[in-house]
């Protein structure tokens, strides 16, 4: 590189070209400079075209520069743009061999006349620079790199031990040390022969004699902190660069060379002007380097799509961080594996005792990678607060994190988030893959392994849910975090807890680092805590006089030795003697303290002592008062306000009348918050103190747990009680829904999480009466306010789980366990419409709700609701859900293990849906596909096609995995996996069974022929010992997994093709049905092995489809089989009296292809899938009709009603006619019968004359009475008698004309084809024949 010599230029003011408008805005100067990124002044505003700067820039003298002017232009929705104003061209070389005596000179540079494009010509403008004639060229002389890299060692090494003084600069220097050791120990030798790098690693050298000035002069650290702080964070950048630029970093590869050569280039300049800046003292214009390939721009749409995933909320800028110098030994051995590409590691769990600081340092790690702009996430757990205790949020909230620090990471998840809306209620397994394995493995991420370690940190594992809770998220990160690129790494902390070191601690990626609280470090570092916090107590207390040096040496030795190596402990003392009146006396309280043999021991004795000392425990009063408080805060799920916590005492009648700030203000040493701040206690380990008789040794002081979640639950039942009713906040019903409203705390807690103290309890008779109580009065309302608080959809999971409590004891209240699941199915039929707007709880679901339902008898009295005449409905639909059409007939369907997803197989492939939601998840191969199962796990599928081939694919992301599995079978139509999921069998067309082995995609069993006709079926055994097969030969035959030969079997008992089989749960029989539209039950309990000339007993038959029974299932306790059918139904079967459950059959429009038997949070369903592109699930055990009942038995073309109003006629394409009573819905007359499907009807004024046109414009008369026929004529034409009614329909929502008034939100059902009204009353009819007349309060009544 030679050398290169740098000038200072400052732009002093402009004068803008004109624009041809006087409004002012605001501008900057853009610096372009040959080679090199450009830089730019701060925006100025304009004062009468002038714009003034005075700012300083440092410049290379043989480069080429340009400097622009750009106008800010400001956009309300999105980011400021900006345009140009003019470009001048600054040559400072020809401009500084001008012979001139001054250091300095300024210039006036003014705009070309090409320049004043868009503005007036008049005014051009100029740009005023003043240009400093440099002293000697900067030399960059040729040198070694590893010279270069020992000296900027030995340098920092020295800065790190000065730089006490700059206490926030320590740990950077520190990192930085670390950073360049670790490259000159990796690359020493190797770079030498480099002159790009030497030439830059000697610029560094030069810039880093700055240290000997700080040495010599120690007072000018003060004045220069933040450049140095700037050298210190550019060091490390490049230090990382050139680790990754020399094959050495997480890479492992060399970087694009044109790159590498530009970013060589960038940093130099940023040294040589950092380095201009230290001498001159004066803050220059310095645009750090990032080691980043990309610009970190961050569109509005992407964030708005990213919140999507609803992310935890993780501000809390009040957490505590290391004290400087402590915590050093720890945080090196950090940073040292963070920044270390050769450690496989990726994850580091960080564990110890509780209170032993793991947090503060989980804190400071943070803190200090966000500084270097290398925090990717930092998630923190804390048992107190819902939003950050709860596992199923983790993966949500990383991913949100990491999508906003890099915008190319967040575009991919924003491309996943677009994909599958319901990524949300996805496993975590899933969410971990699709949300970050899937994106950082895309091509457009795989630079993210040469720009260094991004770092995430996940603090409080332990906090996060119970043990159970956690158990998915802890096998995420044990199994799945190996799959993410080296450079992204993981700090997890946490205690010692027996799950979580199960999961973390034998994984060859995790480096398993526990904390010695032990240590000599450790004692160090308690001890400058406690010296600096007391030294801020002597200080707040000026007045008492304390000595200088208090509380001197000896005292801080005796208050480390007590802390037993805790930082909890130290921190709880500092407070019980900051709180007190006199610190002297509250230290001696603690002196007088004896010596503990562990540390729980040390923290009990402090936490002791504490209270003993803050409280009047001899007051029965305060003992209560302290009691009810804690009770409170330590079962709440979130942090409540003191105000929520009288409150909701106050709802639970407790007879005292103190405010709890009253109790609290005397606890300040184990307690944090205020009058306007949640209360919570000072650590977990207090709250552990408390909850254990044996711990705090005082009844005063117990907490119990169990008494103070009953209570709880009650406080926030009686809260409800008190304020819950219709219409709470007084809305207008709308189509544009409201926003969430701001109720009161203890209202929006008791809303949310009423029901998860009442299950924490066991079942009482008594309190089964006081939920069943405050259900049947307030559970529409409840929901109404769930509603307003956009959290209606959280109904179903809360009322399932209420309802499992309901039923989790022999005293079981069958009346709530009815109310329940009645509840159940409300909010799962009408969430879509209730969370339009809350009112429509009574104005739409309430009305259209079952009329034998035990919820609608409940409240059908309402006072004024609409009333659908006849009601909607008798009971529940058994149809649950549709899902989405996938694009073809459905020709198989397989359900995960856990039951959360279902795959259906069309023509053209296979798709992935969420068994919730009825999301598309993912599509699968492409294809000839014939059929597709899950293999037991969920995330492996097999699909096989007619060309012969399986493949087998991720379900998460939808990829092929390996080779297709290919044996001369011809097309294949049947596959099944052994229940451990380790062997795939498969039989098609050639009529044989192969066993292949899962992970080597190698043939285990290839036998002969075993079928004499293609292979339509096969199924495992429970216990994977055998399997069966069913073939187009009308034979079933059951076969040794182990070495494939036949052991029972042929079964012949059909007498067409074999086209599903299945075992029962308990492996002694199978179920198959067959092309004879029969299905049979075998017995193939274990017996002597048979040849294939015996004959098996006949098996038991169950008749009743008309054509070919396609597909098989039996449930999961082995009493139902369930049949699909060429015949469009689904039949339900009991195993145990061979009969049909015929009242249990289900319809499909087109022939049935697949069923199957799946629990849906305990709750027994069936998914069927047909010819007409449709899957269904299903309700088992509901008996009611799919929707409204048909009065027609064609689509209502046509309605009317009477002039009084008091009949309605109808007409159908099924060419009838008849008239309904408004009232009942009873049918009054007909049917009355045409050649043609009815067009229109009409009932005049006479009441005499029924009138009709059909289609083809002919017009019939009949009389209103008796029926008969009546002479018609043109006249008579029901269009002469049309009457536009009061009410409309616009889309789906009902609306009074006359007002503008909405009415109502019709649910789900069948499309609406016609619509008449009158005064109050409104009828529709249905594309399935159906007529629903609705009757509205408050408008016109019939006459």
């Amino acid at each position: 590189m030679g050398s290169r010599t740098y000038y200072k230029a400052d732009i002093i003011e402009a004068l803008i070209p004109k624009k041809g408008s006087s409004s002012s805005s605001d501008v900057y100067v853009k610096v372009h400079i040959q080679g090199l990124p450009p830089q730019k002044t701060k925006a100025s505003g304009e004062l009468d075209g002038k714009v003034v700067w005075n700012e300083h820039f440092i410049l290379p003298i043989d480069a080429e520069t340009q400097l622009e002017i750009k106008q800010i232009k400001r956009n309300t929705l999105f980011r400021h743009g900006s345009r140009s104003l003019g470009k001048v061209r600054l040559d400072v070389a020809a401009i500084l061999r001008q012979p001139v005596v001054a250091a300095s000179q300024e210039v006036r540079l003014n705009f070309p006349s090409d320049e004043a494009l868009h503005h007036d010509a008049s005014r051009r403008g100029y740009i005023l620079v003043r240009l400093h004639r440099p002293e000697e060229p900067v030399q960059l002389a040729r040198s070694s790199v590893t010279k270069s890299l020992s000296v900027l060692i030995s340098q920092l090494d020295t800065f790190v031990q000065i730089v006490g003084v700059a206490s926030q600069i320590h740990p950077f220097a520190n990192l930085a040390w670390q950073v360049v050791s670790s490259l000159y120990t990796i690359a020493r030798g190797q770079l030498d022969r480099d002159g790009r790098i030497a030439d830059l690693t000697i610029m560094m050298e030069d810039v880093y004699t700055f240290v000997d000035d700080v040495k010599s002069f120690p007072s000018r650290l003060s004045s220069q902190e933040e450049t140095i702080k700037k050298i210190i964070f550019q060091t490390i950048e490049c230090m990382l660069f050139i680790q990754e630029y020399s094959g050495h970093g997480f890479c492992g590869r060399a970087l694009n060379r044109q790159w590498a050569d530009e970013q060589i280039a960038r940093f130099t300049q940023t040294f040589t002007m950092l380095k201009a800046s230290l001498n001159d003292g004066v803050g220059v214009q310095i645009a750090l380097i990032a080691h980043h390939m990309y610009e970190d721009v961050q569109s509005i749409v992407q964030t708005q799509s990213l919140s999507k995933l609803h992310p935890a909320d993780m501000d809390d800028p009040s957490r505590p961080s290391c004290l400087p110098h402590t915590c050093s030994d720890l945080l090196s051995n950090v940073f040292s594996w963070a920044m270390n590409p050769s450690s496989n590691q990726n994850v580091l769990w960080l564990h110890g005792p509780a209170g032993s600081g793991k947090s503060t340092v989980a804190t400071t790690i943070a803190n200090i990678m966000r500084d270097l702009g290398r925090l990717g996430a930092f998630v923190f757990f804390n048992r107190r607060v819902a939003a950050r205790n709860d596992p199923a949020a983790v993966v949500r909230t990383l991913a949100f994190q990491l999508g906003e620090f890099d915008h190319r990471l967040g575009a991919a998840i924003s491309a996943v988030i677009k994909n599958t809306p319901s990524i949300r209620q996805s496993p975590l397994r899933q969410q971990f893959h699709k949300l970050l394995v899937q994106p950082l493995s895309e091509s457009e991420m795989a630079v993210w392994s040469q720009e260094g370690p991004v770092i995430v940190v996940i603090d409080a594992l332990d906090e996060c849910g119970h043990i159970g809770d956690r158990e998915d998220l802890l096998s995420v990160l044990a199994l799945e975090s190996v799959k993410l690129p080296p450079t992204l790494r993981i700090i997890v902390t946490s205690r010692t807890e027996l799950d979580i070191q199960d999961a973390l601690e034998a994984r060859k990626n995790i480096c398993s680092t526990p904390i010695d609280i032990n240590s000599p470090a450790n004692d160090k570092d308690i001890h400058l805590y406690l010296y600096d916090r007391l030294r801020n107590i002597r200080s707040k207390n000026k007045y008492l006089s304390l000595p200088q040096d208090w509380p001197g040496h000896n005292a801080i030795d005796a208050l480390a030795a007590r802390a037993r190596g805790l930082f909890i402990w130290a921190f709880t003392a500092c407070r019980y003697v900051e709180n007190g009146q006199d610190p002297e006396d509250r230290l001696a309280d603690l002196l007088r303290s004896d010596v503990c043999l562990n540390a729980e021991s040390a923290l009990d004795l402090m936490y002791s002592t504490a209270l003993e000392s803050a409280g009047r425990w001899e007051d029965p009063a305060f003992s209560a008062d302290f009691r009810d408080i804690l009770g409170i805060v330590i079962a709440a799920r979130n942090p409540l306000t003191a105000s929520t916590i009288d409150h909701l005492n106050e709802a639970a009648s407790v007879s005292r009348t103190r405010p709890s700030l009253h109790t609290i203000q005397h606890l300040g040493c184990v307690f944090r918050g205020s009058a306007s701040e949640p209360i919570h206690v000072i650590h977990p380990s207090f709250e552990d103190f408390l909850t254990d008789r044996a711990r705090c040794k005082r009844d005063e002081w117990f907490i119990d747990v169990s008494l103070s979640r009953r209570k709880l639950a009650r406080q926030c039942i009686g809260s409800l009680r008190a304020i819950l009713k219709r219409n709470m906040c007084n809305l207008t019903l709308t189509r544009n829904g409201v926003d969430a409203e701001v109720l009161p705390e203890d209202v929006t807690y008791s809303c949310i999480f009423w029901i998860e103290h009442v299950c924490e309890i066991e079942g009482e008779e008594s309190f089964f009466i006081e939920v069943y109580d405050f259900l049947m009065k307030h559970l529409l309302h409840w929901i109404e306010t769930m509603s307003l608080l956009k959290k209606v959809r959280q109904t179903i999971k809360s009322l399932m789980r209420l309802e499992d409590w309901s039923k989790s004891t022999q005293g079981r209240h069958h009346e709530l366990c009815d109310l329940l699941a009645d509840a159940v199915r409300f909010c799962q039929a009408f969430t879509a419409v209730i969370e339009q707007h809350p009112l429509l709880v009574y104005s739409s679901a309430l009305p259209f709700a079952p009329i034998n339902s035990v919820l609608y008898q409940i409240f059908k009295d309402e006072i004024s609701i609409p009333v659908v005449a006849g009601g909607f409905r008798d009971e529940w639909s058994p149809l649950l859900m549709d899902i989405p059409r996938p694009g073809g007939e459905i020709t198989s369907l397989s359900l995960s293990s856990d039951g959360s997803q279902l795959v259906s197989t069309v023509a053209r492939g296979c798709y992935v849906w969420d068994a919730i939601s009825g999301e598309l998840l993912i599509q699968g191969p492409k294809g000839d596909v014939v059929m597709t199962v899950f293999a037991p796990g969920g995330q492996l599928a097999a699909s096989c096609c007619f060309s012969g081939s399986i493949i087998l694919w991720d379900t998460y992301s939808g990829k092929i995995i390996g080779q297709p599995l290919k044996r001369d079978q011809r097309a294949i139509y049947a596959l099944a996996f052994s229940p451990d999921g380790t062997r795939l069998i498969s039989g098609g067309q050639n009529c044989t069974i192969i066993m292949w082995n899962v992970q080597t995609a190698s043939v285990i069993l290839d036998p002969p022929a075993t079928h004499t006709k293609t292979i339509l079926c096969l199924a495992f055994s429970p216990d994977g010992s055998r399997y069966a097969s069913g073939s187009r030969d009308s034979t079933i035959r059951i076969w040794d997994a182990a070495s494939g030969g036949m052991l029972l079997g042929p079964f012949r008992g059909h007498s067409g093709g074999v086209y599903s089989v299945v075992f029962t749960p308990d492996g002694t029989r199978i179920v198959s049905g067959s092309d004879d539209k029969n299905i049979c039950v075998w017995d193939v309990q274990d017996g002597s092995p048979l040849n294939g000339s015996q004959e098996m007993s006949m098996p038991i038959k169950l008749c009743g489809h008309r054509s070919t029974v396609f597909s098989v299932a039996v449930s999961p306790d082995g009493r139902l089989i369930a049949s699909a059918s060429k015949d469009a139904t689904v039949r339900l079967w009991s195993l145990e009296s061979r009969e049909e459950l015929s009242h249990l059959i289900r319809q499909h429009r087109m022939p049935v292809r697949c069923v199957a038997f799946w629990q849906q949070h305990g709750r027994l369903r069936l998914v069927t899938g047909a010819s007409d592109a449709t899957a269904r699930i299903w309700d088992v055990k509901s008996v009611g009709s799919m929707g409204v009942a048909r009065k027609h038995k064609g689509l209502v073309s046509h309605l009317a009603f009477s002039q009084d109003g008091q009949r309605i006629v109808s007409g159908s394409l099924d060419r009838t006619v008849r008239v309904w009573d408004p009232m009942t819905g009873h049918c009054l007359l007909g049917p009355l019968s045409l050649e043609q499907p009815v067009h229109s009807v009409a009932l005049p004024a006479d009441n005499v004359r029924i009138l009709a046109a059909d289609h083809e414009g002919a017009v019939f008369a009949w009389d209103a009475t008796t029926g008969g026929h009546l002479t018609a004529t043109p006249a008579d034409d029901p269009s002469h008698y049309s009457n536009v009614g009061p009410l409309s329909l616009e889309r789906k929502w009902i609306v009074d004309s006359r007002t503008g008034t909405v009415l109502a939100m019709l649910p789900t059902m069948s499309l609406v084809r016609s619509q008449a009204s009158f005064g109050n009353c409104m009828v529709l009819g249905l594309a399935n024949g159906g007529i629903v007349i609705i009757h509205f309060p408050g408008t016109p009544q019939i006459v």
